[in-house]
């Protein structure tokens, strides 16, 4: 019980923090918009930090503990473009690495977002993918998934794929990487939060903006 509870609150919840955080950024600005220079210098600072920790990550080996090899990406069966988000598109607007296109989250309302959470508990909701990733149609998997994982270099991979453990992962960890992960989990959702921020004051919306929602994300 003690273990699930761990789970849920440094894997799960901060999972689904990240998840509000890039619904409430993709609505503040245009993606054409060219933001003023103290911005887009504290993007490319926090940029340069996303980078250094999903280096770090690439560290564990995480797959290895995960026998993703076996699994063949049961957690990679949408397009790949799902999988980046308004975080991943403004930390690298102004870098070489930049992301085109990402994924438009909705921003639902938190009654509607409890209901679904409950529904999921209690086993009501529609499973994302199927237990194995070879049982998923060739056309809806993520075109940078390959025979041994994920194609991109660690740090262009997205952001919202390196804050998801699955379950498998979660039970594998020895308690050094679990510990050495938690934290890089934490950084990377600090990052995005402060990407949120960011363009929050860029766009003059107050700074209570989204903090409720975040607080009661669950």
């Amino acid at each position: 019980m003690r273990k699930d509870l761990h789970d849920f609150w440094h894997f799960s919840r901060r999972y689904r923090q990240f998840q509000r955080i890039s619904a409430l950024t993709q609505g503040i600005l245009d993606k054409d918009h060219e933001v003023s220079e103290p911005t887009r210098g504290a993007l490319q600072k926090l940029n340069g930090n996303r980078i250094k920790c999903q280096e770090r990550i690439a560290g564990l080996d995480l797959p290895s503990f995960a026998g993703c090899r076996s699994c063949q990406g049961a957690c990679c069966g949408e397009p790949a473009e799902h999988y980046f988000t308004a975080i991943d598109f403004w930390l690298r607007k102004y870098s070489h690495k930049q992301v085109t296109a990402f994924s438009e989250q909705p921003l639902q309302p938190l009654p509607a977002y409890y209901r679904l959470r409950i529904e999921s508990a209690l086993g009501l909701g529609k499973p994302r993918t199927t237990a194995q990733g070879s049982h998923l149609r060739q056309d809806s998997r993520c075109a940078h998934l390959g025979e041994r994982g994920c194609l991109l270099p660690h740090a262009e991979r997205p952001l919202q794929c390196l804050i998801y453990a699955c379950p498998s992962l979660k039970q594998s960890l020895d308690q050094a990487t679990r510990l050495a992960y938690l934290e890089s989990v934490r950084e990377l959702l600090g990052i995005s939060l402060a990407t949120f921020n960011a363009l929050k004051c860029e766009a003059g919306f107050p700074p209570y903006y989204g903090l409720t929602s975040l607080l009661l994300t669950v």
